[in-house]
């Protein structure tokens, strides 16, 4: 199998494997994910673009507050019926359009005759006609009036007859897991007069924060059960003079959501069949205090109004948590559902919409996957980001504009779940690929150079390829002698030996080469490879001319270390550089492998190397070195018989000249290099003027004598 079909399996497999496990995952709701991500996703929307319809129809809502004041100066809670009565009626002459009691009547008066004829002792029916009849005069008033009284879901059974003035007709089958009863808490039978009556039980979810109300309950069990109405819902209906309302399940929609018809408004329910909450802030709606009602203040604000009369003081225990708001009365909640359905504001969330959004999630994983399995880590976190920001946008933007409610929060999780693992694949992975490349080339690259390969995202070919490199040859001169006379000291030989070894590294690394070996004394580096350098001529003409230069700091260092019989010992080197193609990759056992160039090239770099005895001159390059290195103090030598060669090689060396001396020189070489019967005759004329030039090196001098001595005895 070749590396590419490899590495085309691994990534396909590892994009698709954990994509495919995290949206099976979300499928099978593993640890409750659906509902949490969707919950905490329109936490989100909510608190971003918090509901808010036209201002007219928020003035209609509103709510009747029995308030800390209020009770103060009525009495403490349940007041006597006559004066529930007396607070219908100052409402129902303003003519609202409904008028809702989040309140339970399930008990009878405790002002009535016979409860206090029984708490004073008194005779029976004493006070019958002294004591006005606070529950008939209040259901009376209810039959007048367009009011929906309140019951409550119970598991206890009720000790009045269940109240349902509406029906609640189903178009499929009615297998929604909705909110059950066995029993209700109904009005007593003297407020059975009302033209509504619907529940006024919230279904507390995990957190008590209230999200979705209910807007159907299940009474009973089996073929007797029936359906039963919220009080917002029979507020909706009894203002439109409806009769009931028509369930149609899902499947017979064509629209994937069950439907709720109340008169002419059409809702979308959950799965659940209930009405998710697109919350705005409470105060946009009316609040009177039930005081204010009393006294006749502020009613002309319920003139077609919806009217929900609820509790805020603390002791009647009716205060909820939303998405929004920390603390407020659950009639405002029930107001808050009426206020979206009368806006054709209803959100909506169904299986389908579950479905496609796993799909959608589980694609872009997939893609990102891919991806950030195929380029550099940084780039794919920003990938990632910007797919993450994508998708929230999409889904805030259906939230907003078309009132979807989408699970944000799984899919954001699911897509940064599948990318953050394969960042973190990817991040170990070219950390270990680095580690595996500093192992192999930090001995014999400079931190720079293995950076620059680290940076490059690709892996220098370390198989034999052929390329042209300049390749160069240091030799330490005089080093037999010095390590002869140190022979009984081998640890200061030691020492000078690293100290040569490790300030000449330091130079040649520090202009781009990479070290070969050593070799005793000598040092053998090259340019070019594994980081590929256009100048690697010029840089290795450089790094010799450095390396020179250095020496006397070289020098410097070593004097502590040298016994007294060297103290002014001044150690040289030789250096040989030749450019052309090698092979250049690993070489070596199966057990034991180094980077490594062979080649014609290397061989005369090695031999060039000592040629610095002849002249003088410490440094000496082949004429490719000198060509394409282009350096103006590198002037040619001689042209010189190298074994193995059939061509002579032109040698050059750095030596650094005035204008003058330097077209002198050149004359010189063209005497050698190109030989005639001229040289004699013009030998020893040029050789004189060069004697008289004060910058031309003495011991190029005397090498161009010993050419002429063995040219002439030829």
């Amino acid at each position: 199998m070749t590396a590419a079909l490899q590495k085309w399996l691994s990534v396909t497999l590892l994009s698709l494997v954990l994509p495919s496990l995290l949206a099976f995952a979300v499928l099978a709701d593993l640890f409750g994910m659906r509902v949490s991500g969707r919950d905490l996703s329109l936490d989100i929307y909510t608190r971003l673009a918090p509901f808010a319809a036209e201002t007219a129809l928020a003035e209609q809502m509103v709510f009747v507050d029995i308030d800390e004041e209020s009770l103060a100066t009525y009495g403490q809670w349940p007041w006597p019926r006559q004066y529930m009565a007396v607070l219908l009626q100052n409402i129902g002459l303003q003519e609202p359009a409904a008028i809702g009691f989040d309140v339970l009547f399930s008990e009878d008066d405790r002002f009535n005759a016979p409860a206090i004829e029984a708490l004073g002792g008194l005779e029976t029916g004493s006070l019958t006609d002294v004591l006005p009849d606070g529950d008939g005069l209040f259901g009376e008033m209810l039959s007048y009036t367009p009011s929906i009284v309140a019951f409550s879901l119970t598991s206890s059974e009720g000790a009045n007859e269940a109240y349902l003035p509406a029906s609640v007709s189903v178009i499929g089958e009615a297998n929604m897991p909705l909110l059950a009863a066995d029993n209700l808490l109904s009005p007593v039978p003297k407020l059975q007069t009302a033209p509504g009556s619907g529940f006024v039980s919230l279904a507390l979810e995990r957190d008590s924060i209230v999200r979705h109300v209910p807007m159907l309950a299940r009474l009973g069990t089996g073929s007797e059960a029936r359906l039963v109405p919220s009080i917002s819902l029979e507020m909706l209906r009894v203002a439109q003079g409806a009769r009931g309302h028509i369930l149609k399940i899902s499947e017979d929609t064509g629209t994937a959501n069950n439907q709720l018809r109340t008169g002419r408004v059409i809702l979308n329910l959950d799965e659940f069949g209930r009405l998710p909450l697109h919350h705005g802030y409470s105060d946009r709606f009316t609040t009177i205090s039930a005081r204010d009602v009393f006294e006749g203040r502020n009613l002309e604000r319920l003139q077609n109004a919806f009217v929900l009369v609820g509790a805020s003081a603390a002791g009647l225990k009716d205060i909820h948590s939303t998405n929004l708001e920390a603390a407020i009365p659950g009639g405002l909640i029930h107001l808050q559902a009426l206020h979206q359905m009368l806006s054709g504001h209803t959100l909506r969330s169904s299986q389908l919409t579950i479905f496609a959004e796993i799909l959608a999630a589980f694609v872009a994983s997939v893609l990102l996957s891919i991806i950030i399995l195929t380029i550099s880590v940084k780039l794919s976190a920003l990938l990632v980001v910007i797919a993450g920001a994508g998708f929230a946008y999409a889904d805030f933007w259906l939230f907003v504009e078309h009132q979807i409610v989408t699970n944000a929060a799984m899919s954001l999780t699911q897509l940064a779940f599948a990318s953050l693992t394969l960042l973190l694949y990817r991040a170990l992975r070219e950390e270990a690929n680095r580690r595996q490349l500093r192992g192999a080339f930090g001995q014999y690259l400079s931190p720079d150079m293995v950076k620059e390969i680290e940076q490059s995202g690709q892996s220098p070919e370390l198989g034999g390829v052929t390329t042209p490199i300049s390749v160069m040859f240091m030799d330490v001169r005089g080093f037999t002698t010095l390590s002869e006379t140190l022979s009984s000291q081998p640890q200061t030989l030691t020492k000078i030996i690293n100290i040569i070894l490790d300030e000449s590294t330091k130079v040649i690394m520090a202009h781009g080469g990479t070290l070969d070996k050593y070799i005793g004394d000598a040092i053998m580096a090259f340019w070019n490879a594994p980081v590929p350098q256009h100048d690697h001529a010029r840089r290795a003409v450089d790094a010799a001319i450095a390396l020179e230069a250095h020496l006397p700091h070289i020098n410097h260092i070593l004097r502590p270390h040298l016994p007294e019989e060297l103290a002014d010992h001044q150690i040289r080197i030789g250096i040989g550089i030749a450019t052309g193609e090698v092979v250049v990759g690993n070489f070596g056992s199966q057990s034991r492998l180094s980077y490594s160039v062979v080649g014609d090239t290397v061989n005369l770099a090695a031999r060039l190397e000592p040629f610095g005895k002849q002249t003088g001159l410490a440094l000496a390059f082949s004429h490719a070195t000198a060509t394409d290195a282009s350096h103006e103090d590198v002037i040619a030598i001689n042209a010189i018989p190298i074994r193995g060669r059939v061509e002579a090689e032109i040698v050059h060396s750095y030596c650094p000249l005035s204008p003058e001396t330097r077209t002198l020189h050149d004359q010189m070489v063209a005497l050698f290099t190109t030989p005639s019967d001229s040289l004699s005759s013009n030998f020893a004329p040029l050789r004189q003027q060069l004697a008289e030039t004060p910058d031309y090196p003495a011991s190029l001098l005397a090498y161009y004598d010993e050419q002429f001595r063995s040219f002439a005895s030829n």
